[in-house]
């Protein structure tokens, strides 16, 4: 019933995730019953979920997503339920103790393989910004988190490595733990704002209708919803397009230019996006590589290897 990448994350996490899997027939049926739900067809994306389209009792179109038991959950449901549409998909109901969240329909994300990356900035930059300011009265109340998001990274990276042989993915995570590094130093808890955390285009959906909150034509899903630096969550939108990247005669100066131009947009400091940018290209491929997904990581750090300083 799951999608291939969320089965393999799901069997990757052992017994618990089995027990999701086997569960998730009769879970998917009665939150429809519940609701008064009629269910549609499954779709793809996301990799700790499974989403599907739904019909309301009034007939209405929905998004119906049961997410594997995992702590995120319940930060990701408190951060769209305080974001009130501001920049994220509008939640219509939820039920956290099953992982259940019913949500507005949205169209398909914009896709990573456009050609015309600064046309698809703007829309991703303007919408991170609706996102953060629907999301500022939750994030003022929050504590200080107790580790920033570099010092988890920057374990994830060596951590990945230490058992690994190959001196160019050394190369890589050796980069990543000096930017990681640079960006603990600069940790600035007045500049924090409440971070998607996952902010890639896949993530990034348009609306079915123009409504308040939406001004761009789009919102976001599946926020992590944690207090970071605006630049982490620029530097997250820019760890994509390795297709392009690959082909590319010069990855660095594209990534560098994508890096200014979101930078000037929001007021950002455009070398902490590029950090960010690549240390979570490597994370992000280290991370896949260890569940088991070493095919979906390897664009990941082979873009980050042609990103290196010569």
């Amino acid at each position: 019933m799951a999608q291939p990448v969320v089965r393999a994350y799901a069997e990757s996490l052992g017994a618990p995730g089995r027990r999701w899997l086997d569960s998730l027939p009769r879970a998917v049926q009665q939150q429809c019953r519940e609701w008064g739900l009629r269910l549609g067809e499954a779709l793809p994306g996301g990799s700790r979920s499974y989403v599907c389209r739904v019909t309301t009792a009034d007939g209405g179109r929905a998004v119906l997503k049961l997410a594997l038991p995992e702590p995120i959950l319940n930060t990701q449901i408190a951060t769209l339920v305080a974001a009130r549409g501001q920049g994220y998909v509008q939640v219509l109901a939820h039920d956290p103790g099953r992982g259940a969240l019913l949500m507005e329909a949205l169209g398909p994300p914009i896709e990573e393989s456009l050609d015309d990356v600064p046309a698809v900035l703007p829309v991703l930059v303007g919408t991170l910004m609706q996102a953060w300011r629907g999301t500022a009265e939750l994030a003022r109340s929050l504590p200080e988190p107790s580790e920033h998001k570099a010092a988890g990274l920057l374990a994830l990276v060596r951590d990945s490595v230490r058992q690994e042989e190959d001196p160019a993915l050394h190369a890589v995570a050796d980069q990543a733990v000096r930017y990681a590094r640079e960006r603990l130093a600069a940790h600035d808890p007045a500049r924090q704002v409440l971070v998607h955390g996952d902010p890639h285009v896949g993530n990034l959906l348009p609306v079915e209708a123009s409504r308040p909150g939406a001004e761009t034509g789009h919102v976001f899903v599946d926020p992590e919803g944690f207090l970071c630096e605006p630049e982490y969550d620029l530097g997250v939108a820019l760890r994509g397009w390795n297709g392009r990247l690959l082909a590319s005669a010069d990855p660095h100066s594209e990534v560098r230019a994508w890096c200014g131009a979101v930078a000037r947009a929001t007021g950002t400091e455009a070398e902490a996006v590029w950090q960010w940018a690549y240390l979570e290209r490597v994370s992000t491929g280290l991370f896949l590589k260890r569940h088991g997904l070493t095919r979906v990581g390897a664009p990941f750090l082979e873009v980050a290897r042609r990103l290196l300083p010569v």
